[in-house]
């Protein structure tokens, strides 16, 4: 008779809340926290956490390892093969609707795919591929994507910090998802980085629901009347029981994240100037490249590098056998992002920026690396996501000299640091001649 997975001892369990799922609450799960962010930073979490993994691998096995935190019992994944599996068997037997999760999602996007079980994911899940065309390289309104990012990054020329940058990446994204009548609509955005910082503390979170309210009848509206090029305008909107607009707050939530891996891509290009090259040569001839395969891959590698989702969450419906070991039904598994994308004990290149290593097929192999997730319930809006970033980074690589504050700079001018607080970078954008 097959036995339980082994629970992690109370000092083990301790280093685990330390290492790993302390540092993860306090960044911010949903919104970052940039002072955490800078904190985490100085204490080394990501290589922390990287370091407890192995531990936890050394004493107990391939895993999961179990323990108890706040009533729960959570997996943290340990094995790559477990990554796929728990990946693959997406909803069934494992649910992306996962406990933690829902708590925190509910606050801004209550009716989303991500936070929706059986019966309605699976027509929910059908909703969102079908508008976000998710298997087409290109969508449909691909175009009117790309002129967008082009009209709007056209006017950086000055020094930035994160947060001047995040303005004019959300008005691409409201743009994008909601036509150009919501390109100065700053409140919509407001509204929707406050239900994110509700959403970082999950249950725990104050609820504001006149606020929430507003929020969704206001994406509500522009789902009404979408605008011909929008993702909106590729939104079927029935059945109403499936809440079409309900989906579009995680659309605005997701560009959010690849605004992050912009930023710190460019402050790596902008260090590393001969990184540039291929980029700028991609630019100028696009008939080779028409996908900006060389810039698509450049941000697949910050995102591996630096993955904007700290910690992949499944939760299992029923008793699930692991190396005939049992864990019970309920359990939470957690997968560590960074734990994967940065082993140099499982890839040589963990700690350098390696974008050719997306274009060779060494990503490919059996080692978890998982920017966009995968498996059923991998990130349908991967295609447009790269699209839009791949253009801004080819449009910004032929455009401008990036000019990236002395700190930066020399955080890194060598191997690539484990965790890398993007809220504290600026950077100069001065026109080519």
């Amino acid at each position: 008779m097959p036995t339980l997975l082994p629970f992690a001892s109370a000092s083990d369990t301790g280093r685990i809340l330390r290492d790993i799922l302390v540092p993860v609450a306090a960044q911010g799960p949903i919104l970052r926290r940039p002072r955490f962010g800078t904190l985490a930073e100085k204490l080394h979490t990501d290589d922390r956490a990287l370091r407890c993994v192995r531990r936890l691998r050394r004493k107990y096995g391939d895993g999961p390892v179990l323990l108890r935190v706040l009533g729960r019992t959570l997996g943290i994944v340990l094995a790559p093969d477990d990554v796929h599996r728990l990946l693959a068997e997406t909803p069934h037997p494992f649910a992306a609707a996962a406990g933690e999760k829902v708590g925190a999602l509910t606050h801004f996007q209550p009716h989303a795919v991500l936070v929706t079980n059986d019966p309605l994911r699976s027509a929910r899940r059908e909703l969102n591929d079908q508008a976000l065309e998710t298997h087409r390289p290109v969508h449909h309104h691909g175009h009117r994507f790309v002129e967008v990012v082009r009209e709007e990054l056209d006017g950086l020329h000055a020094t930035l910090g994160w947060n001047d940058f995040r303005a004019v990446w959300s008005r691409v994204v409201r743009r994008i998802v909601l036509g150009d009548a919501a390109r100065h609509d700053v409140e919509l955005t407001a509204q929707l980085d406050q239900l994110r910082a509700d959403a970082n503390w999950a249950q725990l979170g104050p609820n504001h629901d006149e606020l929430r309210s507003r929020f969704l009848a206001g994406i509500a509206r522009y789902v009404r009347n979408a605008e011909p090029g929008s993702l909106v305008e590729a939104l079927d909107r029935q059945p109403a029981t499936l809440d079409p607009a309900g989906q579009v707050p995680h659309w605005l939530f997701a560009f959010d994240a690849a605004g992050i891996a912009l930023w710190r891509l460019f402050a790596v290009l902008g260090t590393h100037p001969s990184l540039l090259e291929p980029i700028v040569a991609e630019a100028r001839h696009p008939e080779a490249s028409p996908l900006l395969a060389v810039a698509g891959a450049a941000v697949q590698e910050s995102l591996r590098l630096w993955p904007t989702t700290l910690v992949v969450l499944r939760e299992s419906r029923e008793p699930t056998l692991w190396r005939n070991r049992i864990a019970p039904a309920g359990t939470e598994f957690a997968i560590v992002s960074s734990v994967f994308h940065r082993d140099d004990e499982a890839l040589d290149f963990a700690n350098d920026f390696e974008p050719a290593a997306w274009l060779d097929g060494r990503t490919d192999g059996a080692w978890p690396i998982i920017p966009f997730s995968e498996g059923p319930a991998g990130c349908p809006g991967e295609n447009v996501v790269l699209l839009t970033t791949s253009t801004a980074v080819s449009h910004v690589a032929a455009r401008y000299d990036l000019d990236v504050d002395p700190t930066t700079r020399a955080r890194l001018s060598g191997p690539m640091p484990g965790t890398f607080n993007h809220a504290t970078v600026r950077i100069g954008f001065w026109p080519r001649s």
